[in-house]
């Protein structure tokens, strides 16, 4: 994948996130030449019909071919199956790198911890549990990345939590500032609204 191939997906991928209409965990981005493709299963035709609006609306994109299906693998959502998405996104994002060069890790690092601190479960999953469910989430997922870049686990941690702190002290800023590879997504869920991502 060419460079402008992948900044044209992550503007895509952050402008689907930024669309409630779509659950971006379940929309998958291919660019090449400036020309989309869009595929998973979603649940109703209008959320696949607002993601390819989104997409269509993201300067750079020439074409869209829309192969996002409706219901097919619906399955109930659980929290282990949430979790599960939200790890392979990461794994996703992180083997679509262009490079492997320290200053696309770096950004794919700040982009995933940014994730994994907005990484929620829905309300309606939650068992009474909440904190635990999510911090094992939480935990998977921090262990992935780790791996990934070759950091201690807790090491991470702590950025992250640097990282939540910067946010919370600018209000308006919803993401950390990339330079050079903009991966943007997010599961966060509120109550019993669409997931919401990646």
């Amino acid at each position: 994948m060419a460079l402008s191939d992948f900044v044209l997906k992550a503007r895509v991928n952050l402008a689907l996130i930024r669309d409630p209409r779509v659950g971006s965990l379940d929309v998958g981005v291919h660019a090449a030449d400036g020309n989309l493709t869009l595929n998973g299963d979603v649940d109703t035709v209008e959320e696949r019909r607002a993601a390819e609006e989104v997409a269509r609306s993201v300067e750079g994109v020439h074409s869209v071919l829309n192969e996002i299906t409706c219901g097919v693998g619906k399955q109930a959502d659980t929290a282990e199956l949430i979790t599960q998405r939200f790890l392979e996104k990461l794994e996703d994002e992180w083997n679509g790198l262009p490079d492997q060069s320290a200053l696309m890790q770096a950004d794919y690092l700040r982009w995933a911890l940014w994730l994994i601190y907005k990484f929620r479960l829905p309300h309606p999953l939650k068992d009474g549990s909440a904190s635990t469910a999510d911090g094992n989430a939480v935990e998977q997922a921090l262990s992935q990345v780790a791996g990934y870049v070759g950091a201690p686990k807790a090491l991470l941690a702590l950025e992250m939590l640097q990282l939540a702190d910067q946010i919370h002290a600018s209000p308006h800023q919803d993401a950390p500032e990339i330079d050079n590879a903009p991966l943007v997504s997010t599961p966060e869920v509120d109550g019993n609204a669409a997931l919401a991502a990646i």
